[in-house]
């Protein structure tokens, strides 16, 4: 029998309006072997573009 397990799913949004017009600074770098952008680190200055200026993320449960 099959377990039906329901993952979490999440949403970031602007501390200030609640947008989701949001980015974090981070790096990649090039993976010869795969081709491909790696992600190698996630900084912690984050942007709205609704505010147009640096704001805190705030993780929101995504319902649906």
């Amino acid at each position: 029998m099959e377990s039906e397990r329901k993952e979490r799913r999440i949403q970031f949004v602007c501390g200030t309006c609640a947008s989701t017009l949001v980015t974090r600074d981070a790096w990649a770098e090039w993976d010869v072997a795969e081709q491909e952008w790696v992600l190698g680190a996630a900084y912690d200055y984050t942007f709205c573009h609704a505010c147009e200026r640096e704001t805190r993320l705030v993780e929101v449960e995504l319902t649906s």
